[in-house]
């Protein structure tokens, strides 16, 4: 019995050492200051535009900015930037992806929707540059940060139109924030390259990117995620939400993505239930739409806040 007991012991405490490392390098806190790693796992589809992307967070970094703070629910003290339109036509919750920051997502998208009017909030998420807190969540906690700050938004400008936009773990967390309450205002969403699920994102990276199975690497992970950090990576899923809300939604991913599969688009788009269009850009990879093709990419942006951004508010 103990040679069947032993191997089975030490493979326990072997995927339990192995996830706990996997869980703390993959949630824990890691503020970046590059524009791109000089190496990563899967190289960015976006690198060979960081000259271009470079001129956008310049521009974004020297424009006016009030600095706006929030308490979350669980005590965090999160920090937002709001860039204002002169004479604004609608309001945008903008949020960034994992381990990034809103100059760096939002590097182009920000100069145009300044320019159109928008008045935009960019929130840095939870553990994230200025905002406090030790774990990355994949949207599972960062949905009710979110909401609170359209809320906040909303009550600053409760007579315009308000959308919410998300790239990459933004995108899936401005998903899972319609399942929540949201000011009355609240128009539509924008989710580029977002993933259906915490679970499924992870599960692709262990599998591409560091050759590691699922099972039982994924469910011990969640272990260490509820113990430590007081979330679950196997739950809840963007289904959820878009069951719930009527919210139309414009979802953008390209067919190239390796971080989030395009089938991780689809998914979104397929299990939403309200108006919706989808924009597929062939050969970009992650978050690289709008600079594969960013005619369609701000053509059908722009549509899409102009047809459900119309003032006076129905």
């Amino acid at each position: 019995m103990l040679y069947i007991l032993i191997p089975l012991l030490l493979l326990l405490l072997l995927t339990m050492g192995a996830s706990l490392y996997a869980f703390l390098r993959g949630s824990t806190r890691r503020d970046r200051t590059e524009l791109f790693k000089a190496s990563t796992v899967v190289p960015s589809g976006r690198y060979k535009y960081r000259d271009k992307m470079q001129l956008g967070v310049d521009w974004y970094e020297s424009q006016p900015k009030t600095e706006l703070h929030l308490t979350s629910r669980d005590g965090l003290a999160l920090t937002a930037e709001l860039i204002e339109a002169e004479h604004p036509i609608g309001l945008v919750v903008a949020v960034h992806g994992f381990r990034s920051w809103p100059a760096r997502e939002f590097a182009l998208i920000a100069k145009h929707l300044y320019e159109q009017g928008y008045t935009v909030l960019y929130p840095y998420m939870r553990a994230h540059r200025k905002s406090a807190g030790k774990y990355i969540a994949f949207g599972v906690k960062e949905r009710y940060d979110i909401a609170a700050w359209a809320r906040l938004l909303a009550k600053m400008h409760p007579d315009l139109p308000l959308f919410l936009y998300g790239q990459s773990m933004g995108g899936a967390t401005v998903i899972m924030a319609t399942g929540l309450d949201l000011p009355a205002n609240t128009r539509g969403v924008i989710a580029d390259s977002a993933f259906f699920s915490p679970k499924d994102v992870i599960g692709t990276a262990l599998v591409n990117s560091y050759k590691v199975p699922v099972f039982p690497m994924l469910p011990a992970m969640d272990l260490w995620a509820r113990i430590i950090a007081g979330y679950s990576v196997i739950s809840p899923t963007c289904k959820e939400a878009l069951d719930k809300t009527e919210l139309p939604f414009l979802f953008i991913h390209g067919t190239d993505d390796e971080l989030v599969p395009y089938k991780m688009g689809l998914q979104n788009y397929e299990a939403c239930h309200s108006e919706k269009e989808m924009l597929t850009v062939e050969g970009a990879a992650h978050c690289a739409s709008y600079y594969v093709d960013p005619t369609r990419y701000i053509t059908y942006l722009d549509n899409f806040l102009k047809k459900y951004g119309k003032v006076p508010l129905q």
